[in-house]
């Protein structure tokens, strides 16, 4: 990264807070790559845009709906796993029950988006499926 990139992206942080470059700075990332309660393989596994240099969605409605669901989905996922790293240490899951508030997310967003995203019902069925396998 270097020392000017670090700088830009820290110095904003660290002006009147007492803070000086030492203090560490903590990084999430919601990333397909990142999210794989659902299926594992990350954006390939799951996007459709990226075919076509990355214009894949351009061209297709059933595609980009594809995509938004799993940015959604995946996006659940990764603010889940973030909210439970910055717990204090006393506060243990059993991951079962992190499964189950993942399923419950996951659910509540394709209960949501089937009604609009007309062109992947097929997809959503199948999610749903992947969902309730999860952990067995």
């Amino acid at each position: 990264m270097g020392y000017p990139l670090y700088d830009i992206a820290t110095l904003p942080l660290l002006q009147g807070e007492g803070l000086d470059e030492f203090d560490p700075v903590k990084v999430d990332r919601i990333s397909p790559d990142d999210a794989q309660a659902i299926r594992k393989g990350g954006a390939e596994a799951t996007l459709k845009g990226i075919e076509l240099n990355n214009f894949g969605a351009f061209f297709s409605r059933t595609y980009r709906e594809n995509d938004y669901l799993w940015g959604r989905l995946h996006g659940a996922d990764r603010l889940i796993d973030i909210i439970l790293s910055s717990l204090q240490q006393n506060s243990n899951f059993a991951s079962g029950d992190i499964l189950a508030f993942k399923k419950r997310a996951f659910h509540a967003i394709l209960d949501a988006e089937a009604p609009r995203l007309t062109k992947i019902g097929p997809l959503i069925q199948k999610i749903r499926t992947e969902i309730d396998q999860i952990g067995c």
